[in-house]
C-alpha cells in the first residue's frame, strides 16, 4: 500500500492511523518506518524473482524504451521499460530505475542498459529499442546494436532495432516551424500573460469580454510553455476564440500594446489549423494505453502529405513555416517508416493496400521503390521467423515414424504422381485473402488470437511487431512517479530505495483492472503482521487483571482505547444506530 500509493514511511507511526487500525483489529502489531523500508526491499526482491521467471518462460520477443531523468537532488536516473505481448495482451514492465553516475555519455548509458539486459537474461529475446533523438542515444544504440548483431540475436540483422520516438520527432519538426513565425507567436503569448498579470488587467479584460458578449465563457486564454509546442497550440486555439475581446481590450486599455493585427490573427488561424494535425497525431502517439504500432502509419503519412501541400501554399508565411519542418521530417522519416509500414501490413483491415495507397500519393512515380523496400523487408522477416519455427519443430516425429500403415502408399503416390502445385506460404495466404471489415470496436490483438492457429508463423511475427512502442512515453511516465516519490518528505531516500519504490509500484498489479478481472496473486506481504491472537489476549488479560500498569501491552491497549473512544466521531459507529446513540450519549 505504501509503495503503491506513495504514502510516507512514517505513516505507520501516525497517532490516528494507529487508532484507525486498532478499531479494525486491536491485535495487529504495528511496524516502525525502518521495518517498512526493509519490507519494501523484500517485496521488490520477491516481485523481481517472479518477473524474472515470467520473462524466462516468455516465448515472444521484447521491445524496450529508455530515457534519462535528473531529480531535484541532481541525481541522474535511467528508466528501462519492456514492452511485449503475452496471451495476446499488451504488457509493459519497468526493468530498472537505477541511478547513473556522471558523465551521462554514450559509454555510460550503454553499460547501464546492457547490464540490465543481461541481468534479466533477455538479450536473446530483444526486438527493438525506442528512444528520443539525442546524439548520445544514437551513439548508444550503435554500440548496443553492434554487440547484439555480432551474436546474431536481432531480427533482420538489427535493421529494425533502432526506433526513434515519434512524439519527439514531431516536437522537433513543429519547433523548427514555429521559429520562423516567432514574432506573431510572441504577440499572442504576451497578450495571454498581460490579461493575467494584475487584478486591474483581469478586470479590464473581463469588461472587454462583457462588451463583446462573451461574458458567459468560463474558459480563458491559456498560457504556453515555449519549449512545449502543444501548449503553444492550445494557447493559439484559446486566444483565437477571444480575439474580438482582445481588439476591444486594445481600445479600452492604453497599456495593452500587444494586440496582433487582423492579418496576424488570420495568420494565427491558418497556423492553428495546421498545428492541429500534429496535435491529434501526438495525442495518438502519447496515449496512456500505449497503443499497438499498426495505428501510426496513416498519421505520419498524412503529416508528410500536408507538408507537401503547405510547401506550395499561396501564403508566403506558410511556405516559410513548411520548409524547415519538411527538412526535419525527411531526416527521420526514412528510418522510422519501414517498421510502421510492416506493422500496418499486419493489420487485417489494410494489409499491403494502405501502404501502396499512401506511397503512391506521397511519392508518385517513385512509389514502386518504397513499396518494394517494404515488401522485401516483410518477406525477409517472415523468412527468418519461418526458419526459426521449422528449426524448433524439426525434432517432431513424422507420420511414417509413428508406424502409419499407409506410409508406403504415400511414398508410391508421390513418386508415381508428382505434383507441380507449389503451396502458398502463410504470408501469401494472408495477403491474398480479402481485408477484414473496419469497425469501431475492432481489436487487432483479438483478431490475431483467433487467427494465429491458422497462421502460426505470421502470428508470432505479428505478436512481436505490434508490441513495438513508437514513443518513449512509457519510460517518461515513470519519471513523474519518481518525482512524486522524491517529494519534500523523502529527500533523504537513497537511490536503491527509489528504484525499489518505482519498480514495485509498476510490478504490483492493481485490484481494479480495466477488464474487471482480479489480478494474479501477488507475493506482497502485509505491513502489519497479526500475532498469535489467543496468546496476545492472554498476555493482555494478565497485564490488565493483575495490576501490571507498567506492562507495555496494557499501556498500549489503554492508550489506544482512550484514543479510539475520542476518535470514533471521525471513524463512524461500529454497530449501526443503537451504537451511534450510545456513543453520542457518552460524548455528550
Amino acid at each position: 500500500m505504501i509503495a503503491k500509493h506513495n504514502y510516507p514511511f512514517n505513516m505507520v507511526e501516525h497517532e490516528f492511523f494507529e487508532v484507525f487500525l486498532n478499531n479494525l483489529q486491536p491485535q495487529f502489531n504495528l511496524l516502525f518506518k525502518n521495518s517498512v523500508r526493509a519490507d519494501i526491499i523484500k517485496l521488490h526482491k520477491e516481485e523481481k524473482e517472479k518477473l524474472y521467471i515470467h520473462f524466462d518462460n516468455l516465448s515472444s520477443r521484447i521491445s524496450l524504451t529508455t530515457d534519462m531523468w535528473t531529480s531535484d537532488q541532481n541525481i541522474g536516473y535511467c528508466c528501462l521499460t519492456s514492452h511485449y505481448i503475452d496471451a495476446w495482451q499488451l504488457h509493459h514492465k519497468i526493468l530498472g530505475f537505477p541511478s547513473v553516475e556522471c558523465p551521462h555519455d554514450a559509454e555510460t548509458l550503454t553499460r547501464v542498459v546492457m547490464d540490465l539486459i543481461l541481468e534479466w537474461n533477455i538479450d536473446k529475446k530483444l526486438f527493438s529499442l525506442t528512444l528520443d533523438n539525442a546524439s548520445t542515444n544514437d551513439a548508444m544504440v550503435r554500440s548496443l546494436k553492434s554487440s547484439l548483431t555480432d551474436k546474431t540475436l536481432l531480427p533482420l540483422n538489427g535493421e529494425l532495432f533502432h526506433v526513434r520516438c515519434s512524439a519527439h520527432i514531431l516536437n522537433l519538426i513543429v519547433q523548427d516551424g514555429l521559429e520562423e513565425i516567432k514574432e506573431m507567436i510572441q504577440k499572442i503569448r504576451n497578450s495571454a500573460k498581460y490579461v493575467k498579470r494584475t487584478t486591474s488587467a483581469k478586470q479590464k479584460f473581463q469588461h472587454a469580454l462583457n462588451q463583446v458578449k462573451m461574458q458567459g465563457r468560463r474558459k480563458g486564454v491559456s498560457q504556453d510553455v515555449p519549449t512545449r509546442w502543444n501548449s503553444t497550440f492550445l494557447m493559439l486555439e484559446s486566444a483565437l476564440e477571444l480575439k474580438e475581446a482582445f481588439f476591444r481590450l486594445e481600445e479600452i486599455d492604453r497599456q495593452y500594446k500587444f494586440c496582433p493585427s487582423h492579418e496576424e490573427w488570420e495568420m494565427a488561424q491558418i497556423i492553428c489549423d495546421c498545428l492541429k494535425v500534429f496535435y491529434e497525431a501526438t495525442k495518438t502517439f502519447s496515449g496512456t494505453n500505449f497503443p499497438t504500432s499498426n495505428l501510426f502509419f496513416p498519421d505520419i503519412c498524412d503529416i508528410q502529405l500536408r507538408l507537401n501541400v503547405w510547401e506550395n501554399s499561396e501564403h508566403a508565411f506558410l511556405r516559410l513555416l513548411a520548409a524547415p519542418m519538411k527538412q526535419k521530417f525527411n531526416k527521420y522519416w526514412e528510418e522510422c517508416s519501414l517498421i510502421l509500414a510492416i506493422a500496418v501490413v499486419l493489420d487485417p483491415r489494410f494489409k499491403f493496400d494502405l501502404v501502396e495507397y499512401w506511397y503512391v500519393r506521397l511519392y508518385g512515380d517513385e512509389a514502386s521503390r518504397y513499396i518494394m523496400r517494404a515488401r522485401s523487408s516483410l518477406v525477409d522477416l517472415f523468412t527468418e521467423y519461418e526458419a526459426a519455427s521449422s528449426s524448433g519443430s524439426s525434432s517432431a516425429p513424422s507420420v511414417s515414424s509413428l508406424g502409419d500403415k499407409h506410409s508406403e502408399f504415400d511414398q508410391w503416390r508421390m513418386s508415381a504422381k508428382p505434383t507441380t502445385i507449389i503451396p502458398k506460404s502463410e504470408l501469401d495466404q494472408y495477403l491474398d485473402e480479402p481485408v477484414f471489415p473496419r469497425t469501431e470496436d475492432f481489436n487487432i490483438l483479438h483478431w490475431w488470437k483467433i487467427n494465429s492457429p491458422k497462421l502460426p508463423t505470421l502470428g508470432r511475427m505479428a505478436r512481436d511487431i505490434l508490441a513495438i512502442p513508437v514513443t518513449s512515453v512509457a519510460s517518461e511516465a515513470a519519471f513523474s512517479v519518481g518525482g512524486r516519490i522524491l517529494d519534500d518528505s523523502r529527500l533523504s531516500l537513497n537511490p536503491d530505495i527509489v528504484e525499489a519504490l518505482v519498480t514495485v509500484q509498476d510490478w504490483v498489479e492493481s485490484r481494479k483492472n480495466k477488464d474487471g478481472h482480479p489480478p494474479p496473486p501477488t507475493t506482497a506481504q502485509p505491513l502489519f503482521h497479526p500475532p498469535n491472537i489467543h496468546l496476545s489476549i492472554k498476555r493482555e488479560e494478565r497485564g490488565l487483571t493483575k495490576g501490571r500498569k507498567g506492562s507495555p501491552v496494557a499501556l498500549r491497549h489503554r492508550n489506544l482505547t482512550q484514543k479510539a473512544s475520542t476518535a470514533r466521531i471521525y471513524l463512524g459507529p461500529r454497530n449501526g444506530p443503537k451504537q451511534r446513540r450510545r456513543e453520542g450519549g457518552r460524548r455528550g
